[in-house]
């Protein structure tokens, strides 16, 4: 997937098999990934009106129900990424994967000319709804509908795991921006504490969902083979209310959590929004210039 290298028994180590798939390490590049992939009839099937609005299984439970804590998180993200520009430039942003546009919201509040695109149509007719004009159903591909190019920024957050052809997308990315401009991809970190501590508990491990976990090492050969220079890799951090938070940790100390007292329950506390590690990693990587170029 990384690598390109032929799948000999010997160059993977099997971490884990679920549902008929493994969780495997590649030997030679070191990419942790699913095997075998799914169909390509499976992987869009993922992809219904159901993404944004399901029971958690796959996509996200209820996602508009948490849009404080989603907005929070990106306008921290809004926040990096303006750090590698001159102070007060309005940027040019697509958000690749945009959901019913969140991150468009927080980006045009924030004086950014932002646009957005997204596989689930129900997501993307909401979000036309909020910002018409500035929201296209399709992959990245779909950029071409929102008044061409070139982008100061293109931000894919939690893509890059759901791809099978993650190099290819990477190099998209890098046609699409202008001199100077940003890729910033947030994806979950195989090795993060987090991680480790919850074994193939880790929320994380979509399967059939995600296809490819990745960590430092691998973020920064999938964009060096890309053409870019990364620039940065921080651990990613979300915003949640308590809520959230507890239903998460119970999931991790089953059976155990029927004895952890439910003060989440407190009216004073259960809708607080806080800033958590998401066992993610945020990379934010510069298109290299040609040799030709100065």
């Amino acid at each position: 997937m990384l690598c390109r290298g032929e799948r000999f028994a010997e160059r993977f180590a099997e971490r884990f098999s679920s549902g008929g798939h493994r969780i495997e390490r590649c030997l030679a590049c070191g990419l942790v990934q699913l095997h075998p992939l799914p169909s390509p009839e499976v992987i869009a099937a993922l992809y219904g009106d159901h993404y944004y609005a399901g029971d958690g299984g796959t996509g996200y439970r209820d996602y508009l129900a948490h849009e404080p804590g989603h907005r929070a998180t990106f306008e921290a993200d809004l926040r990096r990424m303006e750090g590698f520009f001159p102070a007060g430039r309005s940027l040019r942003v697509l958000d690749v994967g945009c959901g019913p546009g969140v991150f468009v919201t927080a980006a045009l509040a924030a004086g950014h000319d932002a646009y957005g695109v997204d596989l689930v149509a129900s997501a993307v007719e909401h979000a036309q709804r909020r910002h018409p004009g500035r929201v296209a159903l399709g992959g990245i591909e779909a950029a071409a509908d929102l008044g061409g190019t070139p982008f100061d920024v293109v931000f894919a957050s939690h893509v890059i795991e759901h791809l099978a052809e993650p190099l290819a997308f990477t190099a998209r990315c890098r046609e699409l921006l202008g001199p100077g401009g940003l890729l910033v991809c947030v994806t979950p970190n195989v090795r993060s504490w987090l991680a480790r501590l919850s074994g193939r508990r880790w929320v994380s491990f979509k399967i059939p969902e995600h296809l490819a976990y990745y960590d430092p090492d691998t973020i920064r050969r999938l964009l060096t083979a890309a053409g870019f220079e990364t620039l940065a890799v921080d651990p990613a951090y979300e915003h949640h209310t308590v809520a959230f938070l507890a239903e998460r940790v119970r999931s991790l100390v089953r059976p155990l959590d029927r004895v952890v007292p439910p003060v989440e329950r407190a009216p004073w506390l259960r809708d607080r929004v806080v800033r958590v590690t998401s066992g993610s990693l945020r990379a934010i990587a510069r298109a290299r210039r040609p040799a030709s170029q100065p």
